[in-house]
């Protein structure tokens, strides 16, 4: 396959590729993955510790799951 028909895919399928990240970034928030929760070298880092930024990507996580499970069912009617 090349780039374009992936592209393709991707653009009709949106759903699975969205369900794959949301999966990947919640179970990064739940296993404290250091390369998505450590705000060290952020220019934030002093106003988000590593916790908040825990919640806001389990958050993100579930959002994205929720977004792309509708999405599918939408696509099947």
């Amino acid at each position: 396959m090349n780039s374009e028909q992936i592209m393709a895919f991707l653009q009709e399928h949106w759903y699975i590729a969205s369900v794959i990240i949301g999966a990947v970034v919640l179970i990064g928030a739940i296993r404290n993955w250091n390369w998505l929760c450590d705000p060290t070298g952020t220019q934030d880092a002093h106003r988000h510790s590593r916790g908040d930024r825990r919640v806001v990507f389990f958050l993100l996580g579930v959002l994205l799951i929720v977004v792309s499970i509708w999405g599918f069912v939408l696509n099947l009617k």
